[in-house]
């Protein structure tokens, strides 16, 4: 005959068990709903810009596809952005900030066809493009500013890295520092 503490210990494993898989579901569910992405734990990203914009001491140079150098920054643009997201920013794009990125420093702007998702846990809309500076104000904390129909949003993401982004730009011939 069994011990009545053995029915009880197994009812503790199985509860333990329990609540920890319903938290762990919570937590799952949670963070999905408010970053609006079931997938927000996923680091890949797979989408390629269809036109790019460097800007570099006042001078905009627009890059296309079958230009020399988009291929190698477009993949780059990818391979940054599939690297994944660090941590929100809390910092935005002010009006002045934004001329300064296209007057005063070196700075990327990337257009997607069609809208893209950058997984993270935190809400990171559809944007159709991005503005990552090089240098000048905010470079230094690998952020990239998303935009959506023309207006760039605040909370930028911080990614893990930009530097394929950056090695990229300085094979191309653009100026990184």
């Amino acid at each position: 005959m069994k011990q009545p503490t053995d029915k009880l210990q197994t009812n503790i494993g199985r509860m333990l068990v329990a609540v920890v898989g319903f938290m762990l579901a919570a937590y799952y569910a949670i963070t999905a709903i408010s970053a609006r992405d079931v997938l927000w734990f996923w680091n890949g990203f797979d989408d390629r810009p269809v036109r790019m914009i460097v800007y570099q001491d006042g001078q905009r140079t627009e890059l296309l596809f079958g230009d020399p150098g988009f291929a190698g920054l477009s993949e780059a643009v990818r391979a940054s952005l599939a690297e994944g997201v660090a941590r929100p920013s809390g910092i935005g794009l002010s009006s002045g900030s934004l001329e300064d990125a296209y007057g005063l420093y070196v700075t990327l702007e990337v257009f997607f066809d069609r809208p893209v998702k950058l997984h993270a846990s935190f809400n990171t809309d559809h944007p159709t493009q991005m503005l990552f500076p090089i240098t000048g104000r905010h470079s230094d904390l690998n952020v990239v500013f998303l935009g959506v129909e023309g207006t760039y949003l605040s909370g930028a993401p911080v990614l893990k890295t930009t530097e394929p982004i950056r090695k990229a730009m300085q094979a191309a011939g653009f100026s990184v520092n």
